[in-house]
């Protein structure tokens, strides 16, 4: 769960790149699927990706309204056993777990438990961190807090691939970013920064009496039936799952060799709120469709949640990436990499790419993957 680019996720989100797509998993189609012309080219566009970048598996989905739908089950799941994946494998999500907890804190401001210009210093977070008097839960949400991002330290990468189920505390991830000092003036630039989603969680816990997993899953998951979605605290995978696989060479050395080990079971206690949580195909969809159309907030948390307007980047919002006509969140984590995104209005079309790869050669294969079957099914949009 390396920084995400935002920009490379814009770049293959605008304009055309609209939609994913679709070949099927059994029995999984409750709508019309799209021609056999268009999932034969959603199949090629798939397929050439998984094998440029060594994917071992994917998951895929695309539903558009009145258009038609595909669903995708590529490669293997284990590669051990040869298993195919399947639409009710979970994977590690990583950073769309943000979405979730940017919900949870914009919930806790409709109920004036707290507000998105409190600074830091007036929550007792146990662990000091620069600039406090001056970081507010605003910049924290759209990555304007100029604090270091501890994905960033090489030291971090070196013990968690040492002990890969070992438990995290995120007072120990904060305090790793703040040993690093500041990067910037609070609310000046924006970075990408898995620090600020670890201190929002922090601050869910600090308000609400309980855990941050306890929250996410009462106001969100229980909400909205999402059965096969999790905040884990253990390294265990809930069956069934997708395994999750990164090449030998790990973070940092050559990422472009075969993915053949296996990190399916690895804590989730180092990702947090930034990037822990498990979920599938379906649910995503179900969360997407919540997430845009704004149900669990009020209408000026929503608009919140729909600024774009940092510094920088018109590309992030609060919790939400901002693909032009799309909007959602991709996510890397060892041994997984997702993208789910969806249109706000318009023709409400749905992608959603689960792969169980990472790292790759380049950041964001899921977004490869998803601009080159948008670009398959884009006369589909346009109509």
């Amino acid at each position: 769960m390396k920084n995400h680019l935002v920009r490379a996720v814009q770049a293959v989100l605008l304009g055309t790149m609209t939609l994913l797509g679709a070949a099927s998993c059994a029995g999984t189609h409750s709508g019309q699927p799209f021609s056999q012309d268009v999932q034969d080219r959603l199949n090629r566009a798939v397929d050439a990706k998984m094998a440029e970048f060594g994917v071992p598996g994917a998951i895929v989905g695309v539903w558009v309204p009145g258009k038609g739908e595909w669903i995708a089950c590529k490669g293997v799941a284990d590669i051990r056993t040869g298993a195919a994946p399947r639409v009710q494998d979970r994977v590690r999500i990583a950073s769309i777990t943000k979405t979730f907890a940017a919900t949870v804190i914009l919930q806790l401001a409709d109920e004036k438990r707290l507000s998105l210009s409190d600074t830091l210093n007036q929550y007792d977070l146990g662990v000091t961190v620069p600039n406090s008097d001056r970081i507010t839960i605003r910049n924290l949400l759209n990555m304007t807090s100029g604090l270091f991002n501890y994905t960033d330290d090489e030291n971090f990468w070196q013990q968690f691939l040492a002990a890969p189920t070992a438990v995290w505390t995120p007072k120990r991830l904060v305090e790793m970013a703040a040993a690093k000092g500041a990067v910037s003036p609070p609310g000046q630039a924006y970075a990408y920064n898995n620090t600020n989603y670890v201190l929002l969680g922090m601050i869910i816990e600090k308000v609400t009496g309980n855990t941050a997993a306890a929250e996410i899953t009462r106001r969100i998951i229980d909400e909205l039936g999402l059965r096969n979605t999790s905040f884990p605290t253990t390294a265990a995978m809930p069956a069934p799952f997708m395994h999750g696989y990164m090449p030998e060479a790990g973070i940092g050395g050559d990422t472009g060799g075969p993915a053949v080990i296996d990190m399916s079971v690895e804590s989730p206690t180092p990702f947090y709120t930034a990037g822990g949580m498990i979920s599938d195909l379906m649910d995503l969809k179900t969360w997407l469709q919540a997430l845009a159309s704004g149900s669990l907030v009020s209408p000026e948390m929503q608009k919140e949640r729909m600024t774009f307007g940092s510094p920088n980047t018109p590309y992030y919002g609060l919790g939400v990436m901002n693909g032009g006509n799309m909007l959602g969140h991709s996510g890397e984590i060892t041994g997984y990499n997702s993208s789910a995104y969806t249109h706000p209005g318009g023709n409400g079309a749905t992608i959603i790419v689960l792969i169980n790869r990472y790292p790759s050669k380049v950041e964001g294969v899921s977004d490869q993957i998803l601009a080159e079957v948008g670009k398959a099914v884009a006369d589909l949009i346009q109509r």
